[in-house]
């Protein structure tokens, strides 16, 4: 009895023993790039991330350039306007020269001035001058239009926006800055269907939203936070020959579908044909507006509108130019009463 135990012990051990090595414990395969991928792989992932380092460099660069051009400048600008606010009492106090009376026979035939009035001025005499267009440039103008002559204006809102506005077409200064050289910020630019004249009541300035805050990177802040609006709602515009001052009365945010509800055409309207057209776009414009400005637009008032991009829509901001003798302090009180709407 005690072998046949032995024998059945032993049994049952070996068994155990047969059970283990017949049914090993299966290990987790671990899965290996093979080494021809991984070779193609490592210099693919390298190069990419040269490249995002390249791209990286080239935007900060680019921001650095843009901003060092505007800031040279608005030095500049600032220089000469300091130059002519200077030179102005001196002017003033300056007694102009004694005009004396030239014989008739000094003139000659070809310059001696005529007092029929020329077809252009019959043309436009029954039509509302807008701009002053020619006679002498404005001292801190003429510098800068020295340096290109595609110069039209300049922009400025304080703590906003300080720059050139130039005139040529709706692409080059797209992709240009002011001397001309490449440069993916461009410049703010007069659009081409907007030309300035004497008769053009709507001037259409377009820029790019530049995340860096140049050109017109900060005008969404207007449509972001109604108290940034109410802190800059004057626009200065500088042309070559004459200053103006605008008061912004609409913040829109218009969509490119033209099927949409809330889109407005507001690219084609150098001019109007009537008080009533006047009067109607000046309307869609109060109505689509991000806030409710009680600040009052005629048919007789000169606009201004910026325009640049905002993800797929554009921001439209429209001012209307501030009337002669107007108060700014009244203006400023209708600005602060701009409810959202």
């Amino acid at each position: 009895m005690k072998k046949r135990r032995r024998r059945l012990s032993s049994l049952r051990r070996r068994r155990t023993v047969g059970e283990f090595t017949r049914r090993p414990q299966r290990q987790k395969r671990r899965r290996t790039v093979p080494p021809n991928l991984s070779r193609v792989l490592m210099p693919a992932l390298i190069a990419v991330m040269i490249l995002s380092l390249v791209m990286i460099a080239g935007i900060l660069l680019r921001s650095l350039r843009t901003k060092k051009l505007n800031g040279e400048l608005a030095a500049l600008h600032a220089v000469e306007m300091e130059k002519e606010l200077s030179a102005l009492p001196l002017e003033v106090e300056e007694a102009p020269p004694a005009l004396t009376p030239e014989p008739p026979e000094s003139f000659g035939p070809t310059s001696a001035p005529s007092l029929e009035p020329s077809p252009e001025a019959e043309e436009t005499a029954d039509k509302t001058r807008f701009h002053q267009v020619g006679g002498t440039p404005l001292a801190h103008m003429e510098a800068l239009y020295n340096r290109n002559h595609d110069l039209i204006g300049w922009l400025s809102i304080p703590d906003v926006i300080d720059l050139p506005v130039m005139y040529k077409d709706n692409s080059y200064y797209l992709t240009h800055d002011f001397n001309k050289d490449r440069n993916a910020s461009g410049t703010i630019f007069l659009d081409e269907n907007h030309r300035f004249t004497e008769q053009t009541q709507n001037l259409l300035l377009h820029g790019h939203n530049m995340k860096d805050g140049t050109m017109f990177g900060r005008l969404v802040h207007y449509i972001q936070d109604i108290d940034y609006y109410r802190s800059h709602p004057f626009v200065r515009f500088d042309t070559l020959w004459e200053t103006e001052e605008y008061v912004i009365f609409s913040v829109l945010r218009v969509p490119l579908d033209v099927r949409d509800e809330n889109f407005i055409n507001y690219f084609t309207h150098p001019t109007f044909l009537s008080d009533a057209s006047f009067d109607a776009y000046v309307r869609q414009l109060q109505l689509k507006s991000a806030y409710a400005v009680p600040i009052d637009v005629k048919p007789t008032d000169a606009l201004l509108t910026l325009s640049t991009c905002i993800e797929e829509d554009r921001l439209v901001i429209v001012c209307r130019r501030l009337r002669e003798g107007e108060s700014r302090s009244r203006l400023n009180d209708l600005v602060r009463l701009a409810q959202k709407q």
